[in-house]
């Protein structure tokens, strides 16, 4: 197995093939359930923040708990306000908006990640070509939360206990809009901290996340064997009106799309 230098992680490994990914994770944890949160990035040099963290900052050297409380409470009270809070009828508690509003496009202090790590990867791989991305596992061992439950607390209550507890928070929304079902979703989030890795609540401990170094050639190769063999690519992994634009806009060519 290659290793990366990398400045925010320290040196990681950096895989050839899919093959050798696998086998990585799965020596990873051999004597417990081998269970992460997978978030891909194009850049291995980006940390790990929120949306809501990256445009707070834009404004703002400094992002603090309660610059972001105060933020996604106006969030929230702007989509009432405009009727998002009803999906095919159903009413939206406050997590479900904000997962709604985060998957199409708005910033909010939830990070996406996925229960399938093949998903991490098409996102660590999908843009930034000539770049070095990371593929980060966070292990299921060292955070807040359970499985298959809902989150039916308030905003300001969910943030109250994040104070108490002071750990990263993993959550499974339901499935609100097709592309939480497809792209196998998953949240983490915590209180806004100054993290060397980023702004949210990671452990120390070494065994308790896994960063892999996702190389320009690898990137390249991974993307054919995600779409060829596992069909994991961008009107799979998008499937709404929105990602339907997107493959059949300017960007690609008529057929770029087309597996056969």
């Amino acid at each position: 197995m290659m290793f990366f230098d990398s400045e925010l992680f320290g040196k990681v490994p950096s895989p050839e093939s899919i093959e050798d990914l696998l086998a990585l994770v799965k020596s990873h944890a051999p004597n417990r359930r081998n269970v992460y949160f997978w978030r891909g990035q194009s850049s291995i040099d980006w940390p790990i923040h929120s949306s809501a963290y990256r445009r707070l900052r834009l404004d703002s050297d400094k992002v603090t708990e309660k610059d972001m409380e105060s933020y996604e409470k106006s969030l929230l009270d702007h989509a009432t306000h405009q009727g998002y809070r009803y999906d095919s009828g159903r009413y939206l508690n406050d997590f479900e908006l904000l997962a709604k509003l985060q998957h199409h496009g708005a910033a909010t202090r939830l990070v996406d990640c996925s229960r399938n790590l093949l998903v991490g990867l098409w996102f660590a791989c999908i843009s930034e070509p000539e770049s070095d991305g990371l593929l980060f596992g966070y292990h299921s061992d060292f955070v807040g939360g359970d499985e298959n439950k809902s989150e039916s607390r308030n905003y300001l209550d969910v943030c109250n206990r994040m104070d108490i507890h002071r750990n990263c928070i993993v959550w499974q929304p339901p499935v609100v809009s097709k592309r939480i079902a497809s792209q196998n979703a998953q949240f983490l989030f915590s209180l806004v901290v100054d993290n060397p890795i980023g702004s949210l609540v990671i452990s120390k401990k070494p065994d308790s996340y896994i960063a892999i170094n996702i190389t320009p050639s690898l990137k390249k190769k991974a993307l054919v064997d995600l779409s060829e063999i596992f069909d994991i690519r961008h009107l799979t992994l998008f499937p709404d009106i929105d990602g339907f634009g997107h493959v059949h806009s300017f960007r690609f060519g008529r057929f770029e799309h087309n597996r056969w």
